[in-house]
């Protein structure tokens, strides 16, 4: 098994210069420094924190090294990287990087990253190459990674399915003896349980908190009369995301409260209908806003309808009125609508889709029916 996943990684480097070559570029080597882009490309898991950290691949030979600190060499056992070149705190890196270079057979001072490097990292390649140049090649990363493979459909699939046994969880844990962050709490140990590696984040918003979409978990306690929006993002051994969003109600809904969860479960139902290959990723988030617009709550819809899953919880495509991609098979993404009534309340449902030949299959096995505490 583990020679079936080295020459997937091998593939995916090679195809990674066979697109920058053809795209005419001055790039002589890519220079990955995000946790994703190492993970796709070298198999690599390691944070390094402030600590200087790289992958490497020569466009014209192919050949890939890593450039770690010594004390996170225990993290490369499984990275593809032909070469890898730890360094100590004594040391420096200097040492390591330029033997990197030398190794993937590559004189480069023209560089291809991503465009979230640091200006701390440019500098630091700048102290051995002093004429380092950069040029992103993140729309290029972005187009190879926006289809998956089965393997990662595989992963992806695993994820959702142990976030889904957690959400079955969750009207257990829903009361009014808890804050919102002994509630997240509560929700994060059920996951743990359920093998969930890496929980990225677990929002409770409650009562007027569920109107603030990125409202921070707060110590308010939940109240009869409270929607509560739940929205967790997490993986597993695999790194692969999965992200649900549901809303619960405290206490009976009000005929305001039902009224405005219907209007987003059935715009949310139709973004999930429209989804299948050859739609432009604008559309789907346009069949979503007319129905909550319809229905007269159009500027409380303040943000896409969704975005892509993968290596990160948020990646092309962005399902939005902006995005003319057409839509592919092995696409994932989330489809989230939501009302958010200042003050008040806010409602979100969100699913996981992969994009299949004829249509979409959803991930996201949790009933979209509202569950009354």
């Amino acid at each position: 098994m583990a020679s079936v996943f080295q020459l997937n990684f091998r593939n995916r480097t090679i195809k990674l210069t066979e697109n920058l070559s053809k795209a005419d570029s001055k790039i002589d080597c890519v220079l990955l420094t995000s946790l994703p882009n190492l993970k796709y490309y070298l198999n690599y898991p390691g944070i390094s924190f402030e600590r200087f950290c790289c992958g490497l691949i020569s466009i014209e030979t192919q050949k890939t090294a890593l450039v770690m600190p010594k004390l996170d060499e225990g993290k490369s056992a499984q990275s593809s990287a032909e070469n890898i070149f730890p360094w100590t705190d004594s040391q420096g890196y200097e040492g390591a990087f330029g033997d990197a270079l030398k190794s993937i057979g590559t004189k480069s001072t023209n560089f291809g990253c991503e465009d979230w490097i640091t200006l701390y990292l440019m500098e630091s390649v700048r102290k051995v190459k002093h004429r380092a140049r950069f040029q992103s090649i993140s729309t290029t990363i972005s187009d190879q990674r926006l289809i998956k493979s089965s393997e990662e459909i595989d992963s992806i699939r695993g994820s959702t399915s142990k976030l889904g046994k957690g959400y079955k969880l969750i009207p257990e844990i829903l009361n009014e003896r808890r804050t919102e962050i002994e509630t997240s709490f509560e929700i994060k140990r059920a996951l743990t349980n359920l093998g969930e590696t890496e929980i990225d984040f677990c929002g409770v918003q409650s009562g007027p908190n569920s109107a603030i979409p990125h409202s921070l978990t707060s110590n308010r306690l939940l109240r009869s009369g409270d929607m509560v929006v739940v929205d967790i993002s997490c993986t597993d051994e695999s790194g692969y995301y999965a992200d649900f969003t549901r809303t619960y109600s405290i206490g009976r809904a009000s005929e305001l409260q039902k009224k405005v969860y219907d209007v987003v479960k059935e715009a949310q139902s139709m973004g999930v209908m429209t989804s299948r290959p050859n739609i432009l990723a604008k559309a789907v988030d346009g069949v979503t806003r007319t129905v909550i617009e319809k229905a007269g709550y159009g500027e409380y819809f303040v943000h896409r309808t969704g975005h892509g899953l993968g290596l990160e919880v948020h990646e092309a495509p962005w399902i939005s009125a902006s995005n003319s991609t057409r839509l592919r098979s092995g696409m994932i993404f989330t489809i989230e609508p939501g009302i958010y009534l200042p003050g008040k309340f806010g409602v979100r449902i969100e699913d996981n889709l992969v994009l299949s030949r004829s249509g979409n299959e959803n991930l996201t096995h949790v009933s979209h029916d509202l569950t009354e505490i």
